[in-house]
Order: C-alpha cells, then sequence, then structure tokens
C-alpha cells in the first residue's frame, strides 16, 4: 500500500476506515500510560481522525502522518485556528496550535522528531500495512523511539481474510513483530456482535542498553526482514 494507493483513496473518497466519533478504546485506555499533559504523541496513518482532536483536548502535543494532504487540508478545516505550513525535503507540515499534520511518508520522518516523541497512538497504521511492511514499520519504530516511548496499539480480527486494509492482526503476529524490542501488555479483548475481535495492547520501548545490544541488532534485523 503506497502513497499513489492511499491518495487514490482519499481522492475517490473511499474512506470506510474513518470513524464518525471518538475510538471508545483511545478514551477508556489512554490512562493507563500515565503520560503528562504537555507529552507529545504521534499518530502515524492518522487520516482526518477525530482521535487527535481528543488527543488534543487532553493538553497533548500531537503529530499526525498521512500521505494525504487531503486528509490533512480536510482536518485542518475542521478546527478554527490558523494554521502555518512549510515544507521538511518532501514532507509537507502544518503547523495549528499544539498540533504538527505531516503530509508524508512516515519512514521520511527525521529521527530528531520521533526521539521527543512520549508516546505512539496506533489505530489505523498497523492494520493498514501488508505483511513485508509491517516488519519494516516496527523495526523503523524501534529505532527511532527512545526506551521507555509507550504505544496504544488497536489491532482487529475480521472473520474473513482480507485483501486490502484493514487487515487481520493477530495477537501472535503482534508477539512476533514487536517482542524484540517492546514490552507488551494485552488490556483487553472484545468479540463484537459482527465477528470481529478488536484487541488492545500497551507497548513500551524496551531499553537496548539492558540487554547488552543496540537497536538494529541481529534479533532486530530478523524482524525487519533484513
Amino acid at each position: 500500500m503506497d502513497r499513489a494507493y492511499w491518495e487514490a483513496v482519499w481522492r475517490e473518497e473511499e474512506q470506510g476506515f474513518h470513524q464518525t466519533r471518538i475510538n471508545p478504546h483511545l478514551q477508556r485506555f489512554w490512562s493507563r500510560l500515565k503520560l503528562r499533559p504537555q507529552a507529545r504523541v504521534l499518530v502515524p496513518l492518522c487520516g482526518k481522525t477525530l482521535d487527535m482532536n481528543w488527543l488534543l483536548s487532553e493538553g497533548h502535543d500531537v503529530v499526525g502522518v498521512d500521505y494525504s494532504v487531503k486528509a490533512r487540508d480536510e482536518f485542518l478545516a475542521s478546527r478554527p485556528y490558523p494554521v502555518r505550513f512549510s515544507d521538511q525535503g518532501d514532507l509537507k507540515l502544518a503547523h495549528q496550535g499544539s498540533l504538527l499534520f505531516v503530509a508524508g511518508d512516515v519512514f521520511h520522518l527525521r529521527q530528531e522528531m520521533l526521539r521527543s516523541v512520549d508516546a505512539l497512538y496506533d489505530r489505523a497504521a498497523l492494520v493498514a500495512l501488508p505483511p513485508a511492511a509491517r516488519q519494516n514499520y516496527v523495526f523503523f519504530l524501534a529505532q527511532c523511539l527512545r526506551p521507555g516511548a509507550q504505544i496504544l496499539l488497536i489491532t482487529r480480527q475480521a472473520p474473513e481474510a482480507r485483501s486490502l486494509p484493514p487487515f487481520n492482526i493477530s495477537i501472535d503476529e503482534v508477539e512476533r513483530l514487536y517482542a524484540c524490542n517492546f514490552h507488551i501488555e494485552q488490556l483487553h479483548r472484545e468479540d463484537r456482535q459482527d465477528g470481529v475481535i478488536e484487541e488492545v495492547f500497551l507497548l513500551r520501548r524496551k531499553d537496548p542498553a539492558a540487554f547488552g545490544r543496540l537497536p538494529g541488532d541481529a534479533c532486530e534485523a530478523r524482524h525487519a526482514g533484513v
């Protein structure tokens, strides 16, 4: 799923993944991260999710990242605050109060920007990526997030296999992808009436020094497909 795919999704307004309410799992479990109000939160593949408004209302500095300029512009237009635009290489940045919305590839974010991130909220990123890209995504996070940084991860499993996002992600897949570099705690499992299973995980970046290794070692490389 590359930039062209997601731009076509937004251009053709095929946005079935967009929720018209704040995600209840976010509201229920965010406090488990025990963040200070001014903590910086990254929301990858954010689209125009209302969840960012909720995070902002909690006092956080929010960094939303999405391929689509249209998603960025629609979200910014929904908020009555002035916007300052700038470019950083091929990334198009928009500053709006405590929000930084980046239109571009999350893999192109500078490491110094990600080192300042205290937490990551992932409802729509991992489930949007095919298997090979998932490995690269998690490896990228392990390289860039500082020890102690946290992730609230929401996954789903539909009764049928899917060839397009959102993809099915099992607890075994979460363990395989994250266990080398993150402590994993399953917070919740919900079996919905439509047959979809939703699971909520709290992940915390391990301190590589505590294990006598650095990011990029054989364990991480194996999970990145290197």
